[in-house]
């Protein structure tokens, strides 16, 4: 009798340490998810109007649809530097690393400019490119460049701008910006782009 009690004493002590382990398991599971930092999910400082906050920002880099709008048929985009020198330093290239569409920390800053002038600008639309650079086959760098523009446009709607704005287009590998084939011309090249409606 006395070795049945503690037998059953050792067994109850070995089922409440594997719960221990289990919820400790749990939590550090929790706490890696947590911490865990992909491409573009690094902190921003603060959170002003006009730029993300965190939580902004990681519902920019899901991939969460948003709802796509129909290009009226009359419409024409110009690149940002045929209207002015100042539109061309606000809409700069957003440059993406090889086979991502994540945002880049060193994009954001852009991102924030374009977001601030977009919503102090109301009537201004504008198309979003996306762009890879020579490598894979057509298809896998059409749909990629499609990512990227749409990355960029998530990220632009996280900051407050309307949707029905922000229109998106790929060219995949079909218009690079340098024709080289090394790395600073493929880096050149895996971007997004912007052009504005006249």
């Amino acid at each position: 009798m006395k070795l049945f009690r503690v037998a059953l004493v050792c067994v109850l002590f070995g089922l409440l340490a594997g719960c221990q382990t289990a919820k400790k398991q749990h939590i550090v599971e929790k706490d890696s998810a947590s911490t865990l930092v992909t491409p573009g999910e690094d902190a921003i400082e603060e959170t002003t109007e006009g730029k993300a906050s965190e939580e902004d920002i990681a519902k920019a880099i899901k991939d969460e649809p948003i709802p796509a709008t129909r290009i009226p048929e009359d419409s024409h985009f110009i690149a940002p530097a045929e209207i002015s020198e100042e539109m061309a330093q606000i809409f700069k290239n957003i440059p993406f690393d090889f086979d991502s569409y994540a945002i880049q920390p060193n994009a954001r800053p852009i991102l924030n400019t374009i977001g601030k002038y977009l919503l102090e600008n109301a009537e201004v639309i504008v198309m979003i490119e996306g762009h890879c650079d020579e490598r894979g086959t057509r298809e896998y760098n059409l749909v990629l460049g499609e990512q990227r523009a749409l990355s960029v446009r998530r990220f632009l709607v996280s900051l407050g701008v309307a949707s029905d704005r922000l229109y998106t287009v790929s060219y995949g590998k079909d218009k690079p910006l340098d024709t080289a084939s090394n790395e600073d011309a493929w880096a050149k090249n895996r971007r997004a782009e912007f052009k504005i409606a006249k």
